[in-house]
């Protein structure tokens, strides 16, 4: 399966620009050099005349004031890459060719495992097109014939060696990727198409123009292997976004933050992997600001994702304007359990199994990290001292088994410092608690008794053994 990506500068800008209405208006991608030239328009520029490979002055005069962008390759060779990741969901062998923004992809072994290619093609389709990119795919027996379908935007899908020699056969010469003297000297003999080049002679035709011409018919009728080195996807995540105009409230992040993160929900699925958090990093002009976020269980979801950051946003007061936003996570997981994963089906179908991480999640993006904590048992017999707080809330503690007194009283309690108390008239002794002999007179001698007072309220009392004063411990039931 060959991707094309005829459009990926205009794409690229169009996942960054929440204004819609500024790519109406004509806007040139321009390649700088001793003459710069056009490397794309958009269709308001075309409309008027202009054209990739025009050179910029010729277009200038056709266009009034079009909007001029500098054409950056590192940038769309990044882009390539990142989409290169999200199609390894369908295929582990995959291959980005970034001068010609094409991805070819080996799918022959996993069409079954999709339903077959026409439904392996719609699902790459409908990825990409999620994503904001709009591909041309060809489905071909080699990565040539692949090429070729795509760039010829042929829908066919020839899987028997006949059906792709038929297929070929009208292809004009022009759409082969051949040097032009090759093709001047075919055109001169009267050869227009595919099919007039099979007809003839081999050993002729490698006399007459050289063995680059067999060698690609036979490339393309899948009778010589290519080899394609695989895409090897990088060990974090790493998502970065250039703004095309400044932001200045946190409110406004959301368009490009949301393109990010489907982005990365695209790029974990063909990784199988996800993650617990994230740092988000907001570059300004002259300084940046890093934020990070942090969720109870591992996630892959953009719609789990956005509103725990616009809600960790919405705490932020921005230094300066933003002018471009990085998405990054060292540490990637294993899949979460529910169904998330490499070969699962719709995620939104399945039920969540446990509300309670994901506002966790919530709580801390607004109140902050510090904010929402854990209670750990620390221990130690004194109630008042017997928990305390922990803030990572990604790392479980093990059970501890209840103590006797513990199963006594029941675990419906509400508990507190000890508060002096008057002695009750029918306690209900429970037991004794001796701790801290230890400690230099920090020691604890209490009896422990339950009672009702006037309000019929049942009190979890204690008597100091050392003083013979009552306090009142907590409630329960």
């Amino acid at each position: 399966m060959a991707i094309e990506l005829p459009h990926l500068a205009l794409e690229a800008l169009a996942r960054a620009e929440p204004d819609p209405e500024r790519l109406q208006r004509p806007l040139l991608v321009v390649e700088s050099g001793a003459i710069p030239r056009v490397h794309a328009a958009n269709r308001a520029a075309r409309r008027a005349g202009a054209r990739p490979g025009m050179a910029l002055g010729d277009a200038l005069a056709v266009l009034d004031t079009p909007e001029l962008v500098e054409h950056d390759p590192d940038a769309l060779r990044t882009q390539l890459e990142m989409l290169a990741g999200v199609l390894l969901r369908f295929s582990d062998h995959v291959h980005p060719e970034p001068e010609v923004h094409r991805i070819l992809v080996e799918v022959g072994r996993s069409r079954r495992l999709f339903g077959g290619l026409e439904a392996l093609r719609q699902q790459a389709q409908d990825t990409l097109a999620g994503l904001g990119f709009h591909p041309r795919i060809g489905l071909g027996r080699s990565p040539a014939a692949a090429r070729l379908l795509a760039h010829l935007r042929n829908p066919a899908i020839a899987e028997d060696p006949e059906t792709l020699r038929r297929l070929l056969t009208p292809v004009p010469l022009e759409a082969l990727p051949l040097a032009a003297t090759t093709r001047e000297g075919l055109r001169a003999v009267g050869l227009r198409q595919l099919g007039d080049l099979l007809r003839l002679s081999r050993p002729e035709l490698a006399r007459r123009h050289g063995p680059e011409l067999l060698d690609l018919l036979d490339r393309l009728l899948a009778r010589r292997a290519e080899t394609l080195p695989r895409f090897t996807p990088p060990p974090v995540l790493d998502l970065s976004l250039r703004l095309e105009h400044e932001i200045h409230a946190t409110t406004a992040l959301a368009f490009p933050l949301k393109r990010l993160l489907r982005q990365a929900e695209a790029q974990l699925r063909g990784l199988n992997r996800s993650l617990q958090g994230m740092t988000l990093e907001l570059t300004h002009r002259e300084a940046r600001t890093r934020l990070t976020l942090e969720r109870g269980q591992p996630g892959m979801r953009a719609d789990e994702w956005l509103p725990l950051w616009q809600t960790r946003l919405e705490r932020e007061t921005l230094p300066e304007a933003v002018i471009g936003l990085r998405l990054r996570a060292s540490r990637l997981l294993d899949p979460p359990d529910r169904g998330d994963s490499l070969l699962a089906g719709d995620p939104a179908s399945t039920p969540p199994a446990d509300q309670l991480p994901a506002v966790l999640a919530r709580l801390r993006a607004r109140l902050g990290e510090p904010a929402v904590t854990r209670l750990v048992n620390r221990r130690t017999p004194r109630p008042e001292e017997a928990q305390g707080s922990r803030h990572d809330l990604a790392v479980t503690p093990a059970p501890v088994a209840p103590t006797p007194g513990q199963r006594t009283v029941g675990a419906a309690l509400w508990l507190q410092g000890p508060d002096p108390a008057t002695p009750p008239d029918q306690p209900q002794w429970l037991g004794r608690l001796e701790d801290g002999w230890w400690d230099h007179g920090q020691d604890a001698r209490r009896d422990y008794a339950r009672a009702l007072d006037r309000q019929g309220r049942r009190l979890w009392l204690y008597r100091c053994l050392r003083s013979g004063q009552w306090y009142r411990q907590g409630y329960w039931g």
